[in-house]
């Protein structure tokens, strides 16, 4: 019965990303708010981690990445090596040390987010070379970040029910 379970919420967390990368891609559904669109994985990737041990949280990380950087096209890894490293550490450290909270996840949320729609950023435009970096930062990633960050709630309890019924 375990095992069903647990195979159960790995389908429902792998239904769910595949759902959300869907529709994070078509064009006018999600509303731009000030020039950007949220990134629903990284929440997704986030708030799975905190339920889940830190070998699962990994993979579930490296899934959303890959799919960030397929879906972007432009610096194949970038999302890959950053979710698979951060999902790790919160995995980790929600098993050994921390119970899960919509405030501590909301707090991992407000300094992961930033960090990686930074390193993007860093990555794929100014690495590059692309001008006016500074106005495309603030008109751009910020407004990314901050709606980012407000559907974090939204995934928190999606998969927080995912991990009740099916553990």
């Amino acid at each position: 019965m375990e095992k069903r379970n647990k195979t159960i919420r790995f389908a429902s967390y792998g239904l769910e990303i595949l759902v959300f990368f869907i529709l994070q891609g078509v064009p006018n559904l999600i509303p731009e708010i000030y020039g950007g669109k949220p990134i629903l994985l990284i929440p997704i990737a986030i708030t799975i981690s905190c339920s889940e041990s830190e070998v699962t949280a990994m993979f579930f990380g490296l899934a959303c990445g890959a799919m960030l950087d397929f879906g972007n096209g432009v610096h194949i890894g970038f999302y890959t090596f950053a979710l698979t490293i951060l999902c790790f550490f919160i995995g980790y450290s929600f098993e050994n040390f921390f119970n899960r909270n919509l405030l501590l996840v909301l707090v991992i949320s407000i300094v992961a987010i930033p960090l990686l729609v930074s390193g993007e950023f860093l990555f794929g435009y100014i690495i590059n070379g692309y001008g006016n970096a500074g106005y495309y930062y603030v008109h751009h990633c910020l407004s990314i970040m901050a709606y980012t960050f407000l559907t974090t709630p939204v995934f928190y309890l999606i998969n927080f029910v995912l991990s009740r019924s099916f553990s």
